[in-house]
């Protein structure tokens, strides 16, 4: 695991990854592609410690609510997950500001926070696949 400070946290189609590479190590993961190039091993996770800064002002900055995803790139619910708490944090601030959130895991990790998910879920939608 390495630490780096991220130029941004929300892509154009408003996902979010807080977490560049996987521990889960399937074979199978679109996200070892060279084309995403990546400059260390894949399981080498890297943490984006200002990532929920960064969530924080993008949420506050956009015009129209929509759906907030994570998932696509990067599980995350990884294992360091269960210490970071990365997650459950920018569910937090999504939540806050009103947004819809969807959920790519495989982990059960999840369950831990279903009271965000429901708190978001009572708002606009959650969504966990």
């Amino acid at each position: 695991m390495h630490y780096v400070t991220a130029k941004g946290i929300l892509s154009n189609h408003n996902g979010i990854n807080l977490y560049r590479g996987c521990q889960h190590g399937c074979i199978y993961c679109d996200s070892r592609s060279k084309c995403y190039q990546m400059d260390h091993a894949f399981e080498d996770i890297e943490v984006k410690e200002n990532a929920i800064f960064l969530l924080e002002t993008a949420l506050k900055r956009k015009r129209q609510k929509c759906m907030i995803g994570t998932g696509a790139m990067t599980d995350p619910y990884i294992p360091l997950e269960e210490d970071l708490k990365m997650t459950r944090q920018a569910l937090a601030v999504i939540e806050r500001h009103g947004f819809g959130a969807t959920v790519l895991t495989k982990s059960d990790r999840i369950l831990r926070d279903l009271d965000i998910l429901k708190a978001i879920n009572d708002k606009t939608k959650a969504v966990v696949q």
